[in-house]
């Protein structure tokens, strides 16, 4: 598998897999309210790619996992074959974020949020989510962010396993704003990135 920033050229591709996550979501138990468009937006994803903080993750021929300085947009492995995973990494924490008890007190500068972690349908429990986030939590620490945080629907049990499997502290449920609008209630959880690497 191989992990790397997104290319301009590859974000079309980008936006059909989070079209076909939230149409294979709609409607269950776990369903997260995304609606390409609203959220998340051809805008919203361009601004991150520009940012260098929308990354993707390709089948690679290799069987091997890469990520780090040296993989650049573009990746000749990433352009031959289709996305089966994404997310978006920076540094902006929602309005709610502020009523959650974080265990690490960071200043804003060295926190870093994960946004819109995603992964095909096709590719689900082959280890693509776990991946994601040794790549966001790599990515992370190399930004300087002492602590990753993110905030998942209390309903989306799935996501809330993996990312406690993998590590992650659950700061406790809350009513925060979710976009246009709209309130839910979610766990807010957080990553030490202090207590050495991820396994």
């Amino acid at each position: 598998m191989l992990i790397c920033p997104v290319s301009p050229d590859c974000l079309v591709h980008i936006e059909a897999l989070y079209r076909s996550v939230a149409e294979e979501m709609r409607g269950t138990a776990h369903d997260v309210w995304w609606e390409f468009g609203v959220h998340p937006t051809h805008d919203g994803l361009t601004a991150s790619l520009q940012a260098g903080n929308l990354f993707v993750a390709y089948e690679d021929d290799r069987g091997t996992s890469s990520r780090g300085a040296g993989s650049q947009p573009g990746d000749a492995a990433a352009s031959a074959s289709r996305p089966i995973g994404a997310f978006v990494l920076d540094g902006r924490q929602g309005k709610d974020y502020a009523v959650a008890p974080w265990g690490v007190d960071a200043p804003s500068e060295h926190v870093a949020v994960l946004h819109l972690l995603a992964v095909a349908p096709y590719a689900r429990g082959r280890g693509v989510a776990r991946a994601l986030l040794s790549a966001a939590a790599a990515e992370a620490r190399v930004r300087g962010a002492w602590t990753l945080r993110l905030d998942v629907f209390d309903n989306n049990a799935p996501a809330i396993a993996s990312y406690t499997a993998f590590g992650f502290a659950d700061r406790g449920v809350f009513d925060i704003e979710v976009g246009g609008g709209l309130r839910h209630a979610s766990h807010l959880m957080e990553l030490d990135l202090r207590e050495g690497e991820d396994a």
